[in-house]
């Protein structure tokens, strides 16, 4: 019996798919064909192997692989290959190119190809997935970009990051744009800085707003400073100073939050080396739950998650920080003038630097916040399938969760001397303090950028940049293939109660839920499109440690595996289809 399963998406999360198929033995069937789609060339997913090298990765080369020994959830035959470190030749605490990644996924690609059981083939199909049908028996055809029909056993998803349509505040900026271009030839509006490339026709010295100071707004600001020819330069008491080039734009960036990047701290842990909870245990937020229920964050996990940030940060023997005061938003009272918290920001990545130079060993303040990374497995179980309240799920997503990643998931340090460096020249400026807010400006055919909370007048600018990521949902997401399974009651957005925090419903194992409630057996999802049912699904494995996208991959082929032996075992030669690829 020949049995094929797809792969739309080829990225990371299709990598670790491919790997459980791979590492597994399969003898239920003569023969399995892993149909693996995705326009772009197989491995690297949005990691461009051409990236420019000044776009780094947020983690260090030493915390990441694709080949799973060590991990518990890597059943079978796991295949054996180097970490992104060790195939690099780089330091295991040093932060490479995200063209390197790139170049080392697609090595990983080759090499689970070049691996693969006699009885697997791999077959690359450089093409979208536009459309998805069920038959009589209940598999599946794929309609793809370049006009083929495939028929396929099983579906796994893990398409990453996609694309939403316009909201109407988007809708009315660019209607803006348009209007009134005729009058600032510079107006611009770019509702996300990604691709990158697009920021190219941002003219030099005109006025850019860009609305985020996080991960994407470090993307932003190095594609137009150091992509435009600038250079950093060493300076006195070991500061950078920044030497324009002439052709960068002036840059004023702004949040709703003001609170800017926190920079990770030198490492100095092995990948095992981790935060084992004392009080945030997988046991504890069991008896909660067998106690009330649907849990609230705040009230139920805020302090145990604190007790154990205290019990790392004690760990160091150093002087203890506020932990608590990690876990909170910004309450004091803010600068008058967008001047003074400017400044203000200049002085916490000063502060926060020499927290991040001492290490994740040493400082007891950057422990702690290390010690969050090492707990997203008993944050997950807290919080994933409606484990939340409906309120507090939704003051979770919009408030805790980007709290935590702010102080947890931030960009090597030298980023934070980059951006002193910048603000110092002035190339770089705060544009609006807490609460900022866009205005359009009609009289001067310009933005104009203000806070909620400081006197300081209102920034112009010709182009607004959102320094941001779409998250997935479902109802407004691009892709033919969203609209096409929503349309035919194959999947459902994820709901909590009244929340809908976006992505799509599955159950404990990927399957996507249908319209109707039910299962569908045999189509997974994986990653950024469950993010909702799902907490922090942008992630890779790191070597030696049981991983939870190795997990996610695991249980979504042992449901591919169950659901073949039980279907396609015993059925009926497949339905003739004019058109489908065999």
């Amino acid at each position: 019996m020949h049995v094929s399963v797809a792969v739309v998406g080829g990225g990371p999360r299709g990598l670790s798919i491919l790997e459980r198929i791979c590492g597994q033995p399969h003898t239920d069937w003569d023969s399995l064909t892993v149909h693996l789609i995705d326009p772009h060339p197989p491995g690297a997913g949005v990691h461009l192997p051409d990236q420019p090298n000044y776009l780094l990765m947020n983690t260090i080369a030493g915390q990441v692989t694709m080949f799973r020994t060590g991990d518990r959830s890597a059943t079978g035959r796991p295949i054996a290959g180097p970490s992104l470190a060790d195939w690099a030749g780089a330091a295991a605490d040093s932060y490479l190119p995200r063209g390197t990644l790139g170049r080392y996924l697609a090595f990983a690609y080759r090499r689970l190809r070049r691996q693969a059981p006699p009885n697997v083939r791999i077959q690359e199909h450089r093409a979208g997935a536009h459309q998805a049908r069920t038959l009589r028996d209940g598999s599946w055809v794929l309609h793809l970009s370049d006009g083929s029909l495939l028929a396929v056993d099983f579906v796994f998803l893990t398409t990453g990051h996609g694309t939403n349509q316009p909201t109407e505040e988007d809708q009315r900026i660019q209607r803006f744009v348009a209007d009134h271009r005729r009058s600032n030839p510079d107006l611009r509006y770019l509702r996300s800085c990604y691709p990158l490339h697009q920021l190219d026709t941002i003219e030099p010295g005109s006025r850019v707003a860009v609305r985020g100071m996080s991960l994407s707004a470090i993307d932003t600001v190095a594609a137009l400073t150091t992509g435009r020819g600038g250079r950093f330069l060493p300076g006195p008491d070991g500061e950078l100073v920044y030497r324009p080039s002439g052709a960068e734009p002036r840059l004023r960036v702004y949040s709703r939050s003001g609170r800017i990047f926190a920079p990770r701290a030198v490492n100095q842990k092995r990948p095992t080396d981790v935060h084992q909870a004392a009080h945030l245990t997988l046991k504890a937020i069991d008896a909660l739950r067998a106690e009330v229920g649907q849990l609230d964050f705040e009230q139920h996990l805020l302090p145990l998650l604190t007790a154990d940030l205290r019990e790392a940060a004690e760990a160091t023997g150093g002087p203890l920080p506020d932990v608590a005061a990690l876990l909170r938003p910004r309450e004091h009272r803010f600068p008058r003038t967008v001047a003074a918290h400017q400044q203000d920001l200049v002085d916490f990545l000063t502060a926060d630097e020499r927290q991040a130079a001492a290490g994740n060993l040493t400082s007891p303040l950057k422990a702690a916040t290390d010690a969050i990374r090492d707990l997203r497995t008993e944050l997950r179980h807290a919080v994933e399938h409606r484990g939340l309240t409906p309120r507090s799920h939704e003051q979770f997503c919009q408030v805790y969760a980007p709290l935590l990643n702010a102080v947890a998931a931030g960009p090597p340090a030298h980023r934070s001397r980059e951006w002193r460096a910048l603000f110092a020249a002035g190339v770089l400026q705060l544009g609006a303090g807490p609460g900022g807010s866009l205005r359009l400006d009609s009289e001067r055919a310009e933005f104009a950028i203000t806070g909620a909370v400081q006197s300081s007048p209102p920034v112009h600018c010709d182009v607004l940049v959102g320094a941001s990521v779409d998250p997935f949902l479902p109802e407004r997401d691009t892709a033919p293939l969203t609209r096409s399974l929503l349309a035919g009651g194959h999947a459902r957005p994820f709901t909590n109660g009244w929340f809908h925090p976006g992505g799509f419903d599955i159950d404990q194992v990927g399957r996507l839920v249908r319209a109707d409630g039910t299962i569908t057996p045999n189509f997974c999802a994986l990653g950024h499109p469950t993010e909702g049912a799902h907490y922090f699904t942008n992630m890779l494995p790191a070597p030696g440690v049981d991983s939870r996208v190795t997990a996610d991959a695991e249980a979504a082929v042992r449901a591919m595996a169950e659901h073949l032996r039980h279907t396609v075992a015993h059925r009926a030669n497949p339905l003739p289809v004019q058109g489908v690829a065999p």
